[in-house]
């Protein structure tokens, strides 16, 4: 499997980052953002998980699997982190996993196998359980609304786990709202169904990520 690996310059051993993408995969801006994740110090890896298969097969299986909570795509995650660990100047104890729309999901639901640090959502959707899950950094968007029963249930259960949280709903902001789309075509596509990019939105949840990391990872 592919996959894009990006990381600091500095000597000794960095935390490391599992990044899951959004539906339109392993794209440049995907790419942007890990990049500057390991400019604030991670190790990322973004493991291209349409690899097995067409664009549409990959992500009507994947987005099956979601609902599931198990199956190849949870097992290829689970491999990327093992890899990740893997590397000399990558601390195996420190490892989180953040995701992106289809992304967040998978990141919310590799939030409770014990392998990660830190858990980063971004407007992903909420698995059915979530005991045992590791601390939440959440962003949510206001307009979205297909994801609002998702965002309104995480915030209700996050305080009663008794794990560190950090959740924020952006209320002026829409799906999607981290990263720029590729090309005109799919701007216009998104924006139909209320996914833009909000600068201001991207910014604050970058900045709680930073903290949050540094705090508990």
């Amino acid at each position: 499997m592919n996959a894009y690996f990006t990381r600091p310059a500095a000597s000794g051993q960095v935390p490391g980052l599992l990044f899951i993408y959004e539906v339109f995969g392993l794209g440049a801006e995907m790419k942007r953002l890990a990049d500057e994740l390991a400019v604030e110090g991670y190790a990322v890896l973004v493991p291209n998980l349409f690899d097995r298969g067409s664009w549409f097969s990959c992500v009507k299986k994947l987005m099956h699997e979601l609902k599931t909570g198990s199956a190849q795509g949870v097992q290829d995650l689970i491999q990327a982190r093992h890899w990740l660990a893997g590397r000399s100047f990558v601390d195996p104890k420190r490892i989180a996993v953040m995701g992106l729309c289809m992304g967040g999901g998978f990141a919310l639901l590799l939030a409770k196998t014990g392998l990660f640090r830190v858990s980063a959502p971004f407007y992903g959707a909420v698995p059915e359980k979530l005991e045992g899950i590791c601390p939440v950094v959440a962003s949510y968007a206001g307009k979205d609304r297909r994801l609002a029963k998702d965002a309104e249930r995480l915030a209700k259960e996050l305080p009663a786990l008794g794990i560190p949280y950090d959740m924020k709903v952006y209320p002026e902001a829409g799906h999607g709202f981290m990263n720029r789309r590729p090309n005109i075509f799919l701007t216009l596509l998104a924006r139909a169904g209320n996914i833009y990019y909000d600068p201001v939105a991207a910014a604050d949840a970058k900045g709680r990520l930073i903290r949050f990391l540094g705090e508990h990872l």
